[in-house]
């Protein structure tokens, strides 16, 4: 049971300690997660989080990516306007906490370079600033294109697949061999019961 309890409370203060502050304290960041890997060609989540007691009437926020190396190849544009109302359709509650939570998914184009970069959070009515640093990642390469590209990689040369389920002369099986294994193994078993 104290365990249970320890470790409700290390997962409330890890999700809590995921959240970046606004320098205004008009709203929160929950992802995307600060130095977190992401992916060309996916989704790259932006959520932010408006609290009920605290005015954001004023708030207009811009969300964009920006590359953190210079010189930069410039930025590129999430949200103009991020959506900031408070609405029902928005609200959360956590225990006696009410907000409201927006979410923006925004897909890593093709054209972006891997590398660092930063999600900056832009209040455009205060002129502040609540960047995260992310770091973009090239996409995964299917095995179909590496099986492709070694089988085309030396010339007048077939390669195998490599696949499990093709049979191939280094797959079959010593049959003789695997009885005399399990023969030995056998005899050394009887051999260690009757010492015990």
């Amino acid at each position: 049971m104290k365990l249970y309890a320890l470790l409700s409370i290390l997962i409330g203060a890890a999700s809590v300690s995921g959240q970046l502050t606004a320098p205004t304290r008009n709203y929160n960041v929950t992802s995307p997660v600060s130095n977190g890997p992401y992916v060309i060609g996916q989704i790259l989540p932006c959520t932010y989080r408006l609290f009920s007691d605290v005015d954001s009437s004023a708030l207009n926020l811009q969300v964009t990516l920006e590359p953190t190396a210079l010189p930069s190849n410039g930025s590129l544009l999430i949200s103009a306007n991020a959506d900031v109302t408070k609405t029902d359709a928005f609200i959360k509650r956590d225990g006696n906490l009410t907000y409201y939570e927006h979410s923006i998914n925004f897909n890593i184009p093709s054209t972006v370079k891997p590398g660092n970069y930063k999600v900056v959070f832009l209040d455009k009515s205060t002129n502040t600033q609540l960047p995260v640093p992310i770091e973009v990642r090239p996409p995964a390469v299917s095995t179909s294109s590496l099986a492709k590209a070694s089988a085309t990689s030396i010339p007048g040369q077939t390669q195998s697949t490599g696949s499990i389920f093709t049979k191939s002369s280094d797959s079959t099986m010593n049959y003789p061999g695997l009885i005399t294994v399990l023969l030995l193994v056998s005899v050394t078993m009887s051999a260690m019961a009757i010492v015990l």
